[in-house]
This record gives structure tokens, C-alpha cells and sequence, in this order.
């Protein structure tokens, strides 16, 4: 079955469930846009040892609050609970192919339909999910696709339940994928005719023992892509056989509640990527092998600050020509619930994505980003933004700097429909000749839901 032929079953399937009449969307409010949790959301999971969360709505981030005048109640299904979603969005991009100069802008529309069935056990849970989200531009069509997703995940309490202590748990989770690489994506030639393309396979284990205060978590992470034939301006393809590769991923963790609100680890990663082509369009040998070593702490400073913040080495060997990589690893995710109406999110981390130019096979980007949730009312919730990326690539002088900024805004209407519009704006700059752009994105939807 084509994406295309997947969005129209699950548009008809989606209209079905959802059922609105012109009744139901008069009937009192309900559910939280697209983003927000589909159920009554949750409180925060505490660190383990930390004093029980206030359950006071004011002490609940602004996005993990309970609305249950708008948050959807799902379908019923067993012990299952179904929540269909669609999103019908509209945008206006005034650089669609990211170019430096001659921008062209043009409107593009996406039809994105989503499920969640979701377990409503008192110990363990399992959970199947999927979507598409369907691109469909208005002048330069060549550019239309469609993205899709579907996966499960599971988790067994062994003995007790989720994070308490005393508890053991195995989780898994499986997911396969078709996906695209953004057109400022390093990898993206100057004469190809749209973006590339690729499938994903994810598959994860992990068990995670608390028998006190001290626990042991391992796992496994598993992940294949495998890269499309990408078409390119006046006829002909890349081939991309070259980008396919495995990545398999081996992790252990010791964590230790050593005082309410505070629990310190120490985390070991090994990582192999193998591609499935000994050389590559370069003429080198791309696979790598290496590992990173973190500690941290997970906290919750009351019920203002939580989060988790970690510092550690990595290190990436390489064949030659291409250097090996060395340096430190860090992450950085804190909520803050500055006022009763407000959580700011303060985040960064440094990523190693795999990329295909000449003398390099590895992009290190380092990021650091700040954003808000205002809740102007009880259905009404303003969010923005700010971020910057840098990137630079072992063996090359290239480097590249991405500010992002946006700043959007939520309705919500009922349990069943809300309406959301933002604006992002993006900026490369680069020692990458004919490489820097910048791009704004205006876009207006409505969220659809049960």
C-alpha cells in the first residue's frame, strides 16, 4: 500500500471514529490540542526518593495539566483505550529549498492522521501507535511526500510497579518507518529534485531493577536505515546504497537516590554503525565504532525544578582517511514552573549524526534552546521558542550556526476539535559556500480528535 493510498483509508477511517456532528462540536468543551497528552495527562514521574509531587493543578506544567473538559476520553475498546487524531494544517514557506539565493516560496498543506491504543492496566502497559503525515504543496509538487510511522511498545512489571522502589521492569519497544531529511540537511545536493528518503527500523529492550535505593538499568537499542534512490533535476537518481547501515547501540546504567529529589547515575554507551557498502561514493570506509561515558543527576528541587542534567567523554574511532573523534558529552532537559501560568524548558545535548561528504562522516552538533507555555487561559496557551545549533565536521573547516526562532499559540475549542497557528524562523550561517539561508514558516491548523 502507497502512503498516499494509507492517508485516504485512514482520512475516511479517522472521520468515522471521530463521528463529529454539527451536536458534538457544539456540545461543551473537551480535549487538548494535538501535542497534548491524549488522556488526562499524568503528573510528573518523581525521582525515585523524592518527597510525593503536589497534585495541585498550579504545581502541574502547563502542558501536563489535566483539562477534562478538553481532553479526549478515547473509544473504549476491552481494557485498550483508542484515541484517532487528525491534524489538517496549512503553511507558507518563503524558502522552500533553502538556497541562499533566488528564494522561492510557495503554500503547502499536510494531512496528518494518528491513532494511539493505549492499555489501561494497573501494573505493566502496552501501547500500539501510528500516523501519516502527508505533504502537498501547491506550485512545486515535486516536493509533495508523505511520512509515515507505526510501533508498539511494551512494559512488564516483574515485581512492583513502574518506577517505585523495590520494582523490577522490562521494556520494549518496535517501530518501522518511512521518513525524508529536511532540505538544509548537509547530505542534500544542489541539483536533486527532492528530498531523500529513507526507512527506519527501531527495535529497544531495557531492564531496570530498583531493589532500594541503589538500581541497574541495561538495554539495547537497534536501529536500520536504509536509503531511497533520490531523483534529480532533468532525470537520472543518487544512489544511495552507500548511506544504508546498521546501528546497534549497548548501554548500562547504576543510579542511587542518595537524598529526596536527587538521584545520581553513571551511564556506559558502546555503539557500532555498520554500512552495508564496504566503500562509498568517496571511496572510503565509513563504519565506525565508539562509546560514551556520562554522570548525572536526575532531580526535583520541589515541585518547581525537575529534569535531568549529565556530563561525560565520547569517543568515535574511524578508518582512515577519516579522523576519529574525541571530546566531551552533555545534556541538559529542567522544567521550571516559573509562575502558576508559566514552565520554561531549558535544554541542550550534543548529537553525532552520520553524514556522506567528502572527508567527513560525522556531523557534531551542539545545541542549547529555551522555551515557554503560557496559559493566557484555561483553552487558550501560547508557546515560543528560542534555539541554536552549531555544527562542525571532524577532517573539514566547515562550520555551520542555526538560530531558530518561533512563537505559536493554542485553542482549544471542545473535547474534540482545537486550532493552532505559529511561526518559526530558521537561519544557517556557513563557511560552506552558497550554503546560508533563511526561511519563514507560517502556519494555521485544526486539531481533530476523540
Amino acid at each position: 500500500m502507497t502512503p498516499r493510498a494509507f492517508t485516504i483509508i485512514s482520512l475516511a477511517a479517522m472521520m468515522a471514529v471521530l463521528g463529529f456532528s454539527n451536536a458534538a462540536i457544539a456540545q461543551s468543551a473537551a480535549p487538548a490540542p494535538g501535542t497534548l497528552t491524549p488522556v488526562a495527562p499524568a503528573l510528573p514521574t518523581p525521582v525515585p526518593g523524592a518527597e510525593r509531587a503536589s497534585t495541585a493543578e498550579e504545581d502541574i506544567p502547563v502542558m501536563q495539566r489535566p483539562r477534562p473538559e478538553f481532553d479526549p476520553i478515547g473509544i473504549r475498546m476491552g481494557s485498550f483505550l483508542l484515541f484517532p487524531q487528525l491534524g489538517l494544517d496549512g503553511s507558507y514557506d518563503t524558502n522552500v529549498f533553502r538556497t541562499a539565493t533566488g528564494e522561492l516560496s510557495d503554500y503547502f498543506f499536510t494531512i496528518a492522521p494518528s491513532f494511539k491504543l493505549q492499555s489501561q492496566w494497573q501494573r505493566g502497559m502496552a501501547e500500539l501507535y501510528g500516523g501519516v503525515s502527508d505533504y502537498q504543496y501547491a506550485k512545486y509538487s515535486q516536493e509533495s511526500l508523505a511520512d509515515w510511522d507505526v510501533g508498539a511498545d511494551t512494559r512488564y512489571d516483574i515485581v512492583g510497579a513502574g518506577n517505585e522502589p523495590g520494582s523490577t521492569s522490562l521494556y520494549a519497544n518496535g517501530a518501522v518507518a518511512e521518513l525524508h531529511e529536511l532540505l538544509s540537511s548537509p547530505n542534500t545536493v544542489g541539483n536533486q529534485k527532492s528530498p531523500n528518503r529513507y526507512y527506519n527500523d527501531h527495535a529497544e529492550l531495557d531492564g531496570t531493577t530498583r531493589p532500594g535505593r541503589l538500581g541497574f538499568s541495561a538495554g539495547g537499542i537497534f536501529d536500520r536505515f536504509d536509503y531511497l534512490q533520490t531523483p534529480l533535476n532533468g532525470g537520472g537518481f543518487i544512489n544511495n546504497t552507500d548511506r544504508s547501515f546498521d546501528d546497534y547501540q549497548g548501554y548500562v546504567k547504576s543510579f542511587y537516590d542518595f537524598s529526596p529529589g536527587y538521584s545520581g547515575f553513571v551511564r556506559g554507551t558502546y555503539e557500532s554503525r555498520s554500512f552495508d557498502q564496504f566503500l562509498d561514493r568517496t571511496g572510503v570506509h565509513r563504519s565506525s565504532n565508539g562509546y560514551k561515558i556520562d554522570g548525572g543527576v536526575d532531580l526535583q528541587v520541589t515541585h518547581l525544578v525537575s529534569g535531568e542534567v549529565y556530563l561525560g567523554v565520547l569517543k568515535y574511532d574511524f578508518t582512515a582517511p577519516l579522523k576519529n573523534l574525541s571530546g566531551i558529552d552533555y545534556g541538559v532537559q529542567l522544567d521550571w514552573l516559573a509562575t502558576p501560568l508559566i514552565t520554561v524548558h531549558l535544554t541542550g545535548s550534543r548529537t553525532l549524526t552520520q553524514v556522506v561528504m567528502a572527508g567527513t562522516a560525522i556531523m557534531v552538533g551542539d545545541a542549547v534552546g529555551a522555551s515557554a507555555d503560557y496559559e493566557l487561559r484555561r483553552n487558550v496557551i501560547i508557546q515560543g521558542h528560542a534555539s541554536f545549533v552549531t555544527a562542525s565536521y571532524p577532517g573539514l573547516t566547515r562550520h555551520d550556526a542555526y538560530p531558530d526562532l518561533g512563537l505559536g499559540v493554542r485553542y482549544l475549542l471542545n473535547r474534540h476539535l482545537s486550532l493552532n497557528a505559529s511561526y518559526d524562523y530558521t537561519d544557517r550561517t556557513t563557511d560552506a559556500t552558497g550554503s546560508d539561508f533563511r526561511d519563514n514558516l507560517i502556519l494555521v491548523g485544526i486539531n481533530l480528535q476523540q
